[in-house]
């Protein structure tokens, strides 16, 4: 049986400790931007009357859907105001970047999301599931397209060639 001198076991255990750390940017915004696309999916599947089988009545399915645009507009000002700071370096993480922007297109289309409830928690027979999965797919690409980027952003890689530092990456909230 060959065994690691201790020395080489505590360099390995240090290396992965390291990568550990550089890794929780990307695993932790994966995971919350999985949750939103899952949200997202299951609001879209459940559009088309579906959320009766699931023992919702429309003013639950509306509120629920209003859930939705709720946790992803706190999520994107959350994102710039206490991670993207922080990763100034990352020229997509600047105040004039490509993220913000995403931030503002997807914001756009949260407000026609949100309007759309509004109108239908109003007036509940005006409730159309072609039209809610209309106004859905107006800003479903762009918001897939912008969770994915940030997620590769955030990837080790990326922080290291934007010259972001571990030091700075320990300061974000994964």
């Amino acid at each position: 049986m060959t065994t690691i001198p201790k020395s080489a076991a505590a360099s390995a255990a240090a290396a992965a400790r390291l990568e550990h750390q550089w890794l929780a940017p990307s695993r932790g915004m994966a995971a919350f931007h999985a949750s939103f696309k899952h949200a997202f999916e299951t609001n879209y599947a459940l559009a088309d009357g579906s959320f009766h089988m699931h023992g919702m009545t429309l003013p639950a399915f509306l509120q629920r859907a209003r859930g939705v645009a709720r946790s992803l507009d706190a999520h994107h000002r959350i994102e710039e105001a206490h991670i993207f700071p922080y990763l100034h370096k990352h020229p997509s993480f600047r105040p004039s970047s490509d993220h913000v922007q995403s931030h503002r297109i997807i914001h756009d289309g949260l407000e026609r999301y949100n309007a759309y409830l509004d109108k239908a928690s109003r007036d509940p027979a005006s409730y159309n599931a072609r039209e809610f999965r209309a106004v859905m797919d107006s800003f479903r690409k762009p918001l897939y397209d912008h969770l994915d980027q940030e997620v590769r952003d955030l990837e080790p890689e990326s922080l290291r060639a934007a010259g972001v530092t571990l030091d700075e990456v320990r300061m974000l909230p994964f």
